[in-house]
């Protein structure tokens, strides 16, 4: 098996996910870890047996370096990765795709032409639970889903600053919640239109705690979410989907303040119309070792990946974007128009 050589872009929370992701894969050599600045950098680098590199033209004129993990503030993705494309490199782009239409757009036009991979790290799309809700939905045993409840709530992250400044980030309704309408978009579809209602967080002056209707084909989901819940709150999500005969719960509360912090109580259970409800066992397996696996098995053989594609990518923004406008105006968006 060829080794594939990586370069890991951001030295933040996420992107030292990544790269503790990459260096537990066999044949994955992380070629480099970028960021202006060595504070974090440096050690993510050690961690990782990388070398720290601050200049990223460096990088990308690396023909030796396969791919690259964008893991840079939501404002550079459209531009980094359309460096990377055009040095020939294949992308793993860290959601959200972009934070407005116009550059999701163009970077879901730019993965259409290139002959290069670009995958959007939408990560609970290998997490165990997500994919087995989307399995057992998908079979058709519950029928078609017609209503969902989704909820993500915690206290105000402690591992970035940048989420002080929701000009980088779109605010917990954007860069919180997406995780959770490209979810439900997963399960029911394409979206029809959006309803929301919000609360101004004194401290960013964003939307940090909101509810979400989205509007389907075949029904609606509710995603309630934000991060201005008290210290004392551990990290907490949840998915209730009600099918035409039958329902199916997951729910996750981590053993912190952050998703990663303690010992999970993580529960999937499966409601039928007929019988006693059945808890479902799932091997625990990381859904960043998982994704990041994905993409590599994907630059491996250089087939475009079937998960975290960019046009759905695209939709979910739009479902995130049509949030905050109705949060704004008090009124309903429908999509499309």
């Amino acid at each position: 098996m060829s080794t594939v050589r990586i370069a890991v872009l951001g030295a933040g929370f996420m992107g030292s996910t990544h790269a503790n992701a990459y260096a537990r894969l066999p044949d994955v050599e992380i070629a480099a870890i970028y960021a202006q600045s060595e504070k974090r950098a440096v050690g993510l680098a050690e961690q990782v047996n990388s070398t720290w590199v601050s200049d990223l033209d460096t990088i990308l004129a690396d023909d030796s370096i396969t791919a690259v993990d964008i893991c840079l503030p939501s404002p550079y993705h459209r531009d980094i990765t359309e460096k990377a494309l055009a040095a020939g490199k294949h992308v793993l782009l860290e959601k959200p795709i972009a934070l407005n239409h116009e550059d999701g757009a163009a970077l879901v036009k730019l993965g259409e032409e290139t002959d290069r991979i670009l995958m959007i790290a939408h990560v609970l799309r290998f997490w165990p639970e997500y994919v087995e809700i989307q399995r057992i939905i998908e079979s058709g045993q519950l029928g078609k889903p017609i209503a969902a409840l989704a909820a993500r709530r915690q206290p105000f992250p402690a591992w970035s600053d940048r989420a002080r400044q929701p000009s980088t980030t779109g605010g917990a309704i954007l860069d919180q919640m997406i995780h959770d309408y490209d979810v439900v978009n997963w399960l029911f579809g394409t979206p029809k239109a959006v309803s929301a209602r919000g609360v101004l967080s004194p401290r960013t002056g964003a939307y940090d705690q909101s509810q979400v209707l989205v509007e389907y084909e075949s029904g609606s989901a509710v995603i309630d979410g934000g991060m201005m819940m008290p210290e004392s709150y551990p990290f907490t999500t949840m998915l209730d989907v009600l099918c035409e005969n039958g329902a199916i719960e997951y729910h996750f509360r981590a053993g912190g303040r952050s998703f990663e912090i303690g010992e999970p109580s993580n529960e999937l259970k499966l409601f039928p119309a007929e019988g006693d409800p059945q808890v479902i066992e799932l091997p625990q397996t990381d859904a960043f070792d998982n994704e990041c696996a994905y993409f590599i098995e994907c630059v491996r053989e250089n087939r475009k990946p079937e998960k975290g594609l960019p046009a759905e990518s695209l939709v979910a923004l739009d479902v995130a974007l049509a949030a905050q406008k109705s949060a704004d105006t008090g009124e309903r968006v429908i999509l499309g128009e």
